[in-house]
């Protein structure tokens, strides 16, 4: 029987730096830099050109979660990682979330988080897309 690596917080901060590591290339071909801001329970990466969040990390127990802002159809996800977000994390705006539990899980991760920064560079003003209007009811 394999024993399972216990998780610490070294865990987590090397999943955290694999992360950030992964996705640098596609930061610097379009020539932008990410923004870190570091809170008590999450770290968020703001793209520095559009000034928008595009993903967050949370550091758990057994596991690091991300949020980004596609929802889980829109991205390419060979591995079956994202999963939708629940309303009541990741502030509202973002649709996906990823859970990371192993070093394994890293690449694929990567992959998906980079696809929520180039929705977000892409975007002309970097706004949430128009919702269809609805029409008020008579009363």
């Amino acid at each position: 029987m394999q024993q399972r690596a216990e998780w610490t917080s070294g865990t987590s901060q090397e999943i955290v730096a694999a992360l950030r590591e992964r996705i640098r290339p596609a930061v610097l071909r379009r020539r932008d830099r990410i923004e870190e801001h570091v809170g008590r329970y999450w770290i968020s990466w703001r793209s520095r050109k559009r000034d928008r969040v595009f993903a967050e990390v949370r550091a758990l127990r057994g596991r690091v979660q991300v949020f980004i802002l596609p929802g889980p159809r829109d991205l390419r996800d060979a591995k079956g990682l994202a999963r939708r977000a629940p309303r009541t994390q990741g502030w509202g705006w973002f649709r996906s979330r990823i859970e990371v539990s192993s070093m394994d899980s890293v690449e694929p991760a990567a992959r998906l988080i980079v696809q929520s920064y180039e929705r977000v560079v892409r975007r002309e003003n970097g706004r949430h897309e128009p919702r269809p209007t609805r029409l008020a009811q008579d009363l």
